[in-house]
């Protein structure tokens, strides 16, 4: 998901100063952690951590930039492949006529 900030002129002026380097802001990215066992890395944040994330996610706007919490799992296209790949494993890489034809014959 990504989140994007956009200042309405009209009703929320100045909504994102305080990040504004032009007008005085600070405009702070995250560390994320680089595993290499120095102690500045113990400050970092870890973006597998989920607690860590939605404090992250809680500062008062415009908060900090970059990611937040990372996730690495199987997307909704993987999942359905694997379940399309066991079902041709079992059908043996029978077309899908043929499967059909099948069970029609099995109804008679």
């Amino acid at each position: 998901m990504v989140e994007v900030l956009s200042e309405c002129v009209e009703f929320n002026q100045g909504a994102f100063d305080t990040a504004n380097n032009r007008k005085g802001g600070n405009f702070t990215t995250i560390e994320l952690k680089k595993g290499d066992g120095t102690p500045e890395d113990k400050l970092r944040h870890d973006p597998t951590d989920e607690f860590a994330a939605f404090k992250l996610a809680n500062l008062e706007g415009p908060g900090v930039f970059g990611v937040f919490y990372q996730n690495h799992r199987p997307t909704k296209n993987q999942l359905e492949q694997g379940l399309i790949d066991s079902a041709r494993a079992r059908t043996k890489g029978a077309s899908d006529i043929d499967l059909l034809k099948d069970t029609f014959a099995k109804m008679r």
